[in-house]
Order: C-alpha cells, then structure tokens, then sequence
C-alpha cells in the first residue's frame, strides 16, 4: 500500500505541476498572439500614415484632387487602427499614453503641414507656397517623429513579445522536464514495488504452492516455509503446516490400519500357515529319524546319510522362507520404495495361500506375461493387496456350492509402459447395484467384516499411481484389476507364460 501510494503521490505531483505549466504555456500563448494583433494592427496605423503623405506628395504633383484619395481612405484607416490600438491595450497605462502621444502627432502633422499644403494647393495663386512647404524641413520632422512614436510602441511591444515567449519556453521545459522525471519516478517505484511483490508475495508464494504439490503427491519429508509474518502469506503457511500434520497423521493412521489388516488377514491364513510350516519340519524329523538308523546299521550306509541330510537342509530352508514370506506380509516397517519384479513378488503370495486354496477346494491357475517391466513402490504393501484379492476370491467360492471352484491370476502389459493384474474368480460375483461401494470405507457384505480391506487397497494402489476397480465375470463371479505403472524401457527376464495349476 505504501508503494501504491508513491506511484500516486509521484503521479499526482507530476501531473499538477505539467498542468500548472500547461495554463502558463496557454497564457504565454494567448498574450503573444494579443502581443502579434498590436504590433499588426500598429503597422497598419502606420501603413495609414504613408498613405495619407502620399495622397498628399499626389495632389501637390498632378494638383488632381482624385489624388487626394489616399490621403482621406488613408485618415480613416488611421483613425480605425487607432481605435483597435487603444482597445488592445487597455491594460497597459504606458502603451495608452504612448497610443495618445501617436494620436497627437499624427494630428500635429495633418493640421500643421498636410491641410496647408491641401488648402494652398486649393489655389492657383499658392500652390507655389504649398510646393515650397512640401519640400521643407516642417512636413517631414513631423512625419519622422510619428514613425519614431511607432517604433518605440512597436520596440515595447516586441519586448513583451520575447519575454512571454521566454516564458512560454520555460513553461514547455518544465513540462517537459516533470513529464520525464514523473515517469522515470513512476518506473523506479514500480520496479522497487515489482521486486516487494517478488520477494514478498511471489517467492513465498511459489515456495508453498511447491511444498502443497511436493505434500499432494505424498512426500511428507519437504519443510513447510516458516515465519513470524502476521499477514495473509503466514496466514497461509500455518494453514500448509496443518495440512501437511494432517497428511502425516492419516499416513500414519493409514499405516496402521493397514498394518491391522495383514495381521487379521494372517489371521485367517492360520490354519494354512501350519500346514505350511508343519510339512518341511515333519519331513526334517521324518528324514532325521532315517538318518539315525542308516547311522545305526551294522553296516552304516553313508550315501543314504548324506541324502537324508540333503533332505534336512532343503525342507529347513522351505521352512525358512514360509517364515520370512509370512513375518515380511505381517510386520509393521515404514513405508519402502524400491523397483521389484511384480511377477515375483506374486509368486511369493501364491505359495503363502497355496494351503488356504487346497483347503477349500480352489482350482488356482496363474498366467503371468514375459518381459514386464519392474515396478516402482514398496513390494509389501503391493502384496498386500494380491493377498487380500485372493483371499477374498477364495472366501467368496467357498459359500458357493454351483459349479466349480476356478480362480486364475493373469498380468501383462497395459499400454506401452504399464503392468496390469487380473484376479478372476468363479464365486458368486457381486450384486451390480453396490459394485461401485465395495471399495468405500466400512462398507462389508460379510457378517464380521471391518469394511476396510478392499478401501485400504485402492489406497495403496492409488499412492503407487495405478488404479484398482472390479467388474462382473462371465458367466458368473467377480474379476478385480489393478494397474501399476512400470519404469519405461526396461523388462524383466522372461518367466513362464503359465504356470502349472494349484488344487
């Protein structure tokens, strides 16, 4: 507001005095052109004087009194330019005087020389006379002294003429010096007010709207821009910090949350985990007790030994990676991004519930695409949701006694740069009036369900930039698809198109 108001106060400065200057130069203006009328209006009255000395010199030649004629159009003429004279100049007492002076001497030299010479001429008997005083010194001392009165009103006015010029011409300097100065102060002020705008309101500005985008896009780690400002700007950038506390509120409320639910999903994987651990540590007892009574014969059989040992470590190993598939769906870490081979990774889910898929009777068949290019996000949270898909596919045909129990997992491309899973089931499907709420939070079709698993996972399919949705499948049951976007230009080494059916 301060600089807004130096623009105005430079603008408003500058303009009265260019307008002060503007009525002065009109002034100036006018008083010439009136300075210009007396001057012309005075040559006229002497232009009258000569011709009525000539009308005279006329008739005192050719003694015609046609000659005359100039003489009395030349006394009118006088007579009139006076008048305009003493009009012209009616405020100027000196000039006045001077005008009367004129007026007198003009009248001196019409009675005095120029009516004798005319009233001598008038007779034969003196027109000698009147050619003698025609030529003497008389007629023409009068006549010098009213072109000298003439020339000192002109030599006045032609004074008055260069000084309200010289005023005139001050007049436009000055304008024109405050028209330059006004705006070369307007341009500085803007400048200064541009760069209070930059530094002031556009950097700040452009740093919150960086850090709102930076928070949008789920980066919490950007700083908020801090100040003690009391304005509109640190208005705004309190109203950033809370938005940015609340983004990292509802990821880490989201966190846990998600965190719950692999952990109620594992909950319901119990049985089948078990299964899954039981079977490599009863086969290692199994192979153990073999090697004691190898060991144990009269003649021990060293080779059957060393099979059976073989057969400990690799069921330990199975045993080992049931474990560390299972602790690394089930435990609560931060969020990580690193680029992994999706194929893989759901190959690592399928061998999680391949005794939950046997246990209820599911056919589970998977096709995976060659050369996929890897994806880029945080590999437990993406099987997560594989996990949940298929667990909820299983659920779904399992209260369904019609036909049979088929789920089919297929990927490929989608796009030029994008992989695209498919998880198709042969349940009951779902009820076309509410497919769309499926994914809303707390909404559940299941007597005790949270209403939270499939909304957590269009969450996490969401922050990767994919996109997860559901559709009916033909001729019964539900196929939900999610998009990942993967790094452009590069694949994955090939893997094989299907994979040999579980159940």
């Amino acid at each position: 507001m301060a600089a807004f108001a130096a623009v105005v106060a430079v603008i408003f400065v500058s303009s009265a005095i260019v307008y002060d200057r503007l009525r002065v130069i009109e002034t100036a203006t006018s008083w010439r052109v009136h300075t210009a009328q007396v001057l012309e209006t005075l040559q006229m009255a002497m232009d009258a004087m000569l011709d009525q000395e000539t009308g005279v010199r006329g008739y005192m030649v050719s003694g015609n009194e046609i000659s005359l004629e100039p003489y009395q159009s030349g006394g009118n003429a006088f007579t009139a330019a006076m008048r305009t004279l003493k009009d012209l100049t009616a405020d100027n007492p000196a000039q006045q005087s001077r005008l009367d002076e004129l007026n007198e001497l003009a009248m001196q030299w019409r009675s005095g020389v120029a009516e004798r010479e005319i009233a001598l001429m008038a007779k034969p008997e003196t027109r000698e006379d009147a050619r003698a005083l025609g030529i003497s010194v008389a007629g023409k001392t009068a006549m010098d002294r009213v072109r000298t009165k003439v020339d000192e009103i002109a030599r006045v006015q032609r004074d008055l003429l260069a000084k309200r010029a010289a005023v005139q011409e001050q007049a436009y300097a000055t304008a024109y010096t405050m028209i330059i100065l006004g705006g070369g102060a307007s341009l500085i002020v803007a400048l200064l007010i541009g760069v209070l705008l930059t530094r002031l309101i556009t950097v700040p500005i452009t740093r919150m709207t960086n850090v709102m985008a930076a928070l949008a896009k789920g980066d919490t780690s950007i700083e908020v821009p801090r100040g003690v400002r009391s304005d509109e700007i640190g208005a705004m950038a309190k109203a950033v910090q809370v938005f940015k506390e609340s983004i990292v509120e509802r990821h880490r409320a989201q966190a846990e949350l998600a965190h719950v639910n692999r952990v109620a999903t594992m909950g319901q994987l119990a049985a089948s985990i078990a299964h899954e651990v039981n079977q490599p540590i009863g086969a290692t007892v199994t192979n153990a007790q073999a090697a004691l009574r190898w060991l144990g014969a009269r003649t021990p059989d060293l080779d059957e030994v060393r099979e059976a040992l073989d057969q400990i470590v690799r069921d330990g190993k199975r045993a080992g990676d049931v474990v560390r598939r299972i602790h690394a769906l089930v435990k609560k870490a931060p969020e990580r991004r690193e680029r992994f081979d999706l194929n893989e990774a759901m190959l690592e889910v399928v061998a999680v519930t391949r005794s939950e898929v046997l246990r209820h009777g599911v056919s589970l068949q998977t096709h995976f695409a060659t050369g996929l290019p890897r994806v880029q996000g945080d590999r437990t949270q993406v099987q997560q949701v594989i996990l949940k898909l298929i667990l909820n596919a299983v659920e779904a045909m399992s209260g369904s006694r019609a036909g049979k129990r088929e789920l089919l997992i297929r990927t490929r491309r989608d796009g030029s740069d994008a992989v695209l899973v498919a998880i198709r089931d042969s349940g009951p499907g779902l009820d076309p009036t509410n497919m769309d709420r499926v994914f809303e939070p707390f909404y559940t079709t299941k007597p005790e369900g949270m209403g939270m698993g499939l909304a957590i996972c269009r969450s996490i399919i969401d922050a990767h930039g994919g996109r997860l949705w559901v559709a009916a499948n033909k001729p019964r049951g539900a196929v939900f698809r999610f998009t990942l976007p993967g790094e452009r230009d590069e694949t994955m080494p090939a893997k094989p198109a299907a994979q040999a059916p579980v159940g």
